[in-house]
């Protein structure tokens, strides 16, 4: 058998395994048309394809994969690719030892982003389930592959319209984008790349909220949740119309959070990243009495599963809404109950500092974005 002809898919398949009476292990086998190319032949029949070559008056060789994983073409195609380096001065082994070196975007964001995002953010969860739910498409790119075309393609993918449905809203779109913009800027620094992410322009977002119950409104939701028959998800939602609670804040809370005693619900971090204390009423009492304690479960709000939280409560929340005959359910939303909150304190005589303290807002202009008073208050101010 002749050791060096100009390589085809054909002939490497039907090249005989090395004897097993052979001295090497290996037979090797030269290609005519890419000086350097080698085809090993085991004695087992496995092949692989590999390229000698000199550098700096060394011999050197680097693997380039197996047949027929890889075909003659897209072998021959790695070779230039490595004798383009070569030529340059630059051992193609440097830089495949860069490639293994850099990491995917999955395992960026598992071993650089998320650590970090544990550390200084209480909402790491929802960048994870971001990332889980919407950048599959980048998953196993190298980051320094990861272009801006990759990243406004993944932008039009959930804005756009798909098989009758629309598309995500773009404050939704603008989340997703904007963790790939923390990710972006985490990697300049340890992985010296740019920033690619940084060069997408996020989507305009119109998500001021002018819809709140008003206060009997507020009290059907509250009485329809206590006698909805699951009581963590009733008297959950209960909660969030009387104290104004961030979903999430409100979610985690443990029985250790509770202090009956003094009447005051923790909450040790916030979304500013302070802790916030919220004085219970007698009504917000006798709705956490309501509760089951279930036993090994910490949680204020017992779910299904042992050990955690109440999860998603929608379907609980459009049942109450449903319940409450309350008009455009689909307007009224789980934060629309600290809109309704904050409102319903404004039109009943409470100051702005009041409710910005009650709301654990840094600025008071959060809170002036949260109240709206209500028709009947802003016609008494108009009358007066």
């Amino acid at each position: 058998m002749l050791k060096r002809f100009r390589f085809t898919n054909t002939v490497i398949a039907a090249l005989p395994a090395n004897p097993a009476s052979s001295r090497s292990t290996e037979s090797e086998y030269s290609d005519t048309e890419i000086s350097g190319l080698k085809l090993l032949s085991g004695k087992s029949g496995s092949k692989r394809f590999l390229l000698r070559y000199i550098l700096h008056g060394r011999k050197c060789s680097i693997a380039i994969g197996r047949f027929p994983d890889i075909d003659v073409s897209t072998a021959r195609k790695i070779a230039r690719q490595h004798k383009q380096l070569i030529a340059q001065g630059e051992d193609p082994r440097e830089e495949k030892a860069k490639m293994r070196a850099m990491p995917t975007v999955h395992e960026f964001f598992y071993q650089f982003y998320l650590p970090q995002a544990k550390r200084r953010k209480i909402t790491w969860q929802r960048d994870e389930q971001r990332f889980l739910d919407h950048c599959k498409s980048i998953h196993n790119l190298r980051y320094d592959e990861l272009t801006v075309n990759h990243v406004m393609k993944l932008q039009m993918a959930m804005a756009s319209h798909k098989e009758g449905e629309t598309g995500y809203q773009p404050a939704t779109v603008n989340r997703v984008i904007a963790v790939l913009k923390t990710m972006g800027k985490l990697a300049s620094k340890l992985l010296d790349i740019t920033n690619v992410a940084e060069k997408v322009t996020l989507l305009p977002e119109n998500n001021v909220r002018t819809r709140y119950c008003d206060i009997h409104e507020t009290q059907r939701i509250i009485n329809a949740a206590l006698y909805y028959p699951f009581k963590s998800h009733g008297c959950f939602i209960a909660m969030l119309f009387l104290t104004g609670c961030r979903y999430s804040e409100l979610q985690y809370r443990t029985w250790d959070d509770v202090d009956l005693t003094h009447r005051i619900l923790t909450i040790p971090r916030t979304k500013n990243g302070s802790a916030h204390l919220v004085y219970l009423s007698d009504f917000m009492i006798d709705v956490i009495n309501r509760l089951p304690k279930v036993e090994g479960n910490p949680y204020l709000f017992a779910g299904s599963m042992p050990g955690k939280p109440i999860g998603d409560c929608r379907y609980a929340f459009n049942i109450i809404k449903q319940q409450a005959r309350i008009k455009n359910p689909e307007e009224v939303l789980f934060h629309t109950a600290r809109h309704s909150v904050a409102s319903n304190l404004m039109s009943h005589g409470a100051d702005i500092t009041s409710v910005q303290r009650l709301l654990n807002h840094k600025s008071i202009s959060s809170t002036l974005r949260y109240a709206k008073l209500s028709e009947q208050k802003q016609r008494e101010t108009t009358q007066a």
